[in-house]
């Protein structure tokens, strides 16, 4: 429910800064005016201090009627340039009063901040996926092309089947290997044949891409091959025999003898060299 207003007692607002009370008292002349007061604030700006009007004024009547006078005589009417505004003043707030409309006034601020804090990070998380999707294409894009060009690769070695060259007496290459296999997932499967070592290559992929998948906490998939050493050669005939056709991650992978013969820059990683031994040993020990 509204306060009920003071009858003898006017609220103007809108009044000019550099008004006094007395021009303002001189306004209502021929009207008994018992009080005028316009608020000041004062401010400290580093070591001064100024007063400054609100731009506000109540004046206190002898009467109801002069009050009644007094709002028709400067309702929208100008004072030192400046339209007043008038109405009967209202009680002043309590106590309570005012603490209820600071903290509905903080409330107020505090949510349309928020609103402005969650419209930004929408705005942001809207940006980082837009950003996020388009690296994801691209390495997608790049993984589709190695897969392309290992399939390519594959059809080429199928033409001679085995490269030319010694075979070796405790190695097995490993064809049509899942991409998503790990040096974990083949040491599950030849545990039985407790191996050496088990060295799996990974795609080629250029060095910006790689960082897009690492920063993305994508894998980087294989080659489609591995090699897999054991302690003999007896070791290496019981894995290509039993282990030749056997369905690794809903593939069937292929178990063959590595083949021991010099590498060119070329088929550098599918060779079953020396080289390729050293690095599988240290992928296994790590």
């Amino acid at each position: 429910m509204s306060k009920p207003v003071i009858e003898e007692r006017i609220y103007i607002g809108n009044v000019d800064f550099s008004a006094t009370e007395d021009e303002l008292k001189d306004f209502f002349q021929g009207l008994q005016v018992e009080s005028v007061e316009i608020p000041t604030k004062t401010f400290t700006r580093g070591k001064k201090t100024v007063t400054r009007r609100l731009g506000f004024g109540f004046v206190q009547f002898a009467s109801k009627e002069d009050a009644d006078k007094a709002l028709e005589q400067s309702n929208g009417q100008t004072f030192k340039t400046r339209t007043l505004y008038s109405r009967k003043a209202l009680p002043p707030a309590t106590p309570e009063e005012k603490k209820e409309r600071t903290e509905a006034f903080l409330a107020k601020k505090a949510a349309k901040r928020a609103q402005a804090t969650e419209k930004k990070k929408k705005s942001k998380g809207k940006k980082e996926k837009a950003a996020n999707d388009e690296n994801e294409e691209k390495a997608e894009k790049s993984e589709a092309d190695e897969a392309a060009n290992g399939d390519a690769e594959s059809k080429k070695q199928d033409k001679t089947k085995t490269p030319e060259g010694t075979p070796s007496a405790d190695t097995v290459f490993i064809t049509n290997l899942d991409y998503k296999a790990n040096v974990k997932v083949l040491d599950a499967v030849f545990k039985d044949l407790e191996p050496m070592w088990i060295h799996v290559p990974t795609r080629r992929v250029p060095r910006h891409i790689l960082k897009q998948i690492k920063a993305n906490h994508k894998p980087v998939y294989n080659r489609g091959i591995a090699f897999v050493k054991f302690k003999d050669q007896e070791t290496q005939k019981r894995a290509i025999e039993e282990y030749n056709g056997r369905e690794v991650n809903g593939r069937s992978i292929i178990v063959e003898a590595a083949v021991d013969r010099p590498k060119s820059d070329e088929d550098e990683e599918t060779s079953s060299g020396s080289d390729a031994a050293e690095s599988g040993k240290a992928e296994t020990e790590a």
